[in-house]
């Protein structure tokens, strides 16, 4: 997305900014439930990941964990098994994609700019405020310009789409707990 002009108020943004930090906080809670999930089974209680925060090594652990969980015997339920399955493997990869748009909200910075507004004849100068990505990740800044910026109403829908995701990833949880009944091990021969 191009650079743009951003809000004329700054209290928008950093409302938009909590909400959206605040529904990635759901979507970490729904990934531990996931984890706990997949180890319903077990005989004393673990620790989600561990004490792992990164994503990507997060996604590993789930998707070794389902490796394991989904090489069973679901006897009848295979099939939905297997749906099971595919639909794991798609939150877990959703929750790849989306942490990228989290990291870059949560370690841009809001910036106010002072411009006139071209939109108005006599062109007052008015105060705008977007946000943008951080000065460390410099592949997101050419020269002195950055490549894109976010505006309020796009942090809202991002936070809408970490909701919905949290959403996602709780309801394969708890397909995966009610799951465990069918679940034995085969048979090795």
């Amino acid at each position: 997305m191009p650079n743009r002009p951003g809000d004329r108020e700054d209290t928008p943004i950093y409302t938009a900014l909590g909400k959206a930090v605040s529904a990635w906080e759901g979507v970490n809670a729904a990934i531990a439930s996931l984890f706990h999930s997949l180890h319903a089974g077990a005989e004393q209680e673990v620790e989600a990941f561990g004490g792992v925060l990164k994503v990507h090594e997060r996604a590993k652990a789930l998707r070794s964990l389902a490796a394991n969980f989904f090489d069973a015997d679901f006897g009848e339920r295979r099939d939905e098994a297997a749906r099971l399955k595919k639909s794991m493997q798609n939150v877990t990869g959703a929750y790849c994609e989306w942490a990228a748009r989290r990291n870059e909200l949560a370690h841009g910075h809001v910036t106010e700019a002072r411009s006139p507004d071209y939109s108005s004849e006599e062109q007052p100068i008015v105060t705008v405020y977007a946000l943008l990505p951080s000065h460390a990740r410099l592949g997101s800044w050419s020269h002195a310009e950055p490549k894109f910026n976010y505006l309020a109403a796009e942090i809202e829908m991002l936070a809408r789409r970490f909701h919905e995701l949290d959403a996602r990833i709780e309801t394969v949880a708890m397909a995966v707990g009610e799951f465990f009944p069918f679940r034995s091990e085969k048979s090795r021969v």
